[in-house]
């Protein structure tokens, strides 16, 4: 110990060590390892602030300033945190297939085909909607069990004979290969034809009436039976995508802005604020107090 008193190189004078002390101070204060450069550049902001308006003199009074300014940085820090999760929640609470999934009572069975109709930049018809209702309409009021040919279809469902004769004329398929072709497509696909189908007959199509008239009269009622039954489920799930797409736009936006971030962590953010905030008030009492000491010796 004695040695190295006398080998050191520190201030000698009892003034130089005073100035000595508050450097130790000062930069020890002063050079905190912030999360950035902006925290550093508040912290400097607010130690220059509260130096304005507190004149401090003594060690302790320019502690308690750093204190304070400390604490003024990580208050911003929690807000910006909290604002943070706000925002994400709001962007995970606005994902497509959350607001999907919250029209249709949590459930996941929309999505594809909701989805499907959004490729390719399906808008809501309500024509078109009607029209599929009154398909759906049509295939439900008789029982399946007493179609036994085309001609019942014809005869006892307008409607839907005429949505599958254009279907066919457009496509250039006679009704056996029609069917046999829906078939064997998964339902959503089923799904994003009917939302991409239009009203509007091609007049060019090489699939005359008499020849669709031939084919259909020699598919067998059972295919038919198989075919309307997977249209009416097909229908009512298009329907419901449908219906669906019309107010999703808005559901999203409610769900966005009803988003909270998970409590526990909100919970804890809010419980450093509040430490934070119990902190600061106290370091600026005490300082105060010092202050008022001061000027009354």
């Amino acid at each position: 110990m004695t040695n190295n008193n006398k080998n050191s190189n520190g201030p000698k004078t009892d003034e130089g060590k005073a100035i000595s002390s508050r450097n130790s101070i000062t930069h020890g204060l002063t050079a905190r390892h912030w999360l950035d450069t902006n925290e550093q550049a508040s912290f400097d902001a607010f130690v220059e602030g509260f130096n304005g308006d507190f004149d401090p003199q003594t060690s302790i009074e320019k502690v308690l300033i750093f204190k304070l300014a400390e604490l003024c940085v990580r208050l911003i820090r929690m807000q910006r945190v909290e604002n943070s999760m706000f925002s994400l929640a709001s962007s995970e609470a606005g994902h497509p297939e959350e607001a999907i999934k919250s029209l249709d009572n949590g459930s996941e069975r929309l999505i594809q085909p909701v989805g499907e109709a959004g490729s390719v930049n399906w808008q809501f018809n309500p024509r078109t909607y009607v029209k599929k209702t009154m398909i759906l309409d049509e295939i439900d009021s008789p029982n399946l069990d007493d179609i036994t040919s085309w001609a019942y279809v014809e005869d006892n469902m307008p409607i839907t004979a005429k949505y599958i004769i254009k279907r066919c004329a457009n496509e250039n398929l006679n009704l056996h290969d029609f069917i046999t072709r829906e078939m064997d497509q998964a339902k959503h696909e089923i799904i994003k034809i009917v939302l991409t189908e239009e009203d509007s007959f091609d007049e060019n199509t090489s699939l005359s009436i008499e020849e669709f008239a031939e084919s259909a009269y020699q598919v067998p009622s059972s295919s038919l039976k198989k075919y309307l039954d997977q249209l009416v489920h097909g229908l009512i799930e298009d329907l419901q995508a449908q219906l669906i797409l019309r107010g999703l736009d808005e559901r999203t936006q409610q769900m966005k802005d009803a988003a909270m971030p998970d409590p526990q962590k909100l919970s804890l953010i809010q419980r450093y604020r509040t430490t934070d905030e119990r902190q600061f008030s106290k370091t600026l009492k005490e300082l105060i107090r010092l202050l008022q000491m001061r000027k009354n010796i």
